[in-house]
């Protein structure tokens, strides 16, 4: 049963990644796509890094690191 569909534009080289009930899109751009992991496509936010996203993320406790052409980035929610 496909639940749903939409296309978030942009060209992406890394795979999507799930953490905490959200889903995180990162395209060659730099632009991050943040939707809500449920039944319907829900957009939560949209940022930008320089130098564009290449490479997959990876998750290691409560951060989330990124790779772009230049940098790797460690995010997590202030506490």
């Amino acid at each position: 049963e496909l639940v749903w569909q939409s296309r978030v534009g942009g060209t992406f080289s890394a795979s999507p990644i799930a953490v905490n009930g959200r889903i995180y899109l990162f395209d060659e751009d730099g632009k991050t796509t943040v939707i809500e992991a449920g039944r319907e496509f829900k957009p939560l936010a949209e940022n930008t890094l320089d130098n564009g996203f290449m490479a997959s993320p990876a998750v290691g406790g409560n951060a989330l690191y990124v790779r772009t052409r230049t940098d790797v980035y460690r995010i997590e929610e202030a506490q």
